[in-house]
């Protein structure tokens, strides 16, 4: 149930998140929620890993939105990345 509710919230994140970075590059309109959910489910893995008792508790919940909002921002940095120029056609 956990990876259940990590997925939608990666999701809402995700669509949110890439609705509001839409106009500000051209990234494909699907890598922030995939992103966001990505980041939502490692979140889910490391309260396993880290002695989760099963119990869906707000800590987890909020290191899920923690981990969306980073795989977000995830997308918005690798929009702003500048490919590199071709230095032999570049002028100084």
């Amino acid at each position: 149930m956990n990876f259940l509710f990590a997925v939608i919230i990666g999701v809402l994140i995700g669509l949110i998140g890439g609705f509001a970075l839409k106009g500000r590059q051209a990234n494909a309109i699907w890598l922030a929620p995939v992103l966001a959910v990505a980041g939502a489910l490692v979140a889910a893995v490391l309260a396993l890993l880290f002695g989760d008792d099963r119990q869906y508790g707000w800590k987890e919940i909020t290191l899920q939105i923690v981990l969306a909002i980073a795989g977000v921002a995830l997308t918005y940095l690798l929009g702003n990345r500048k490919s590199p120029g071709n230095p032999a056609t570049s002028t100084q």
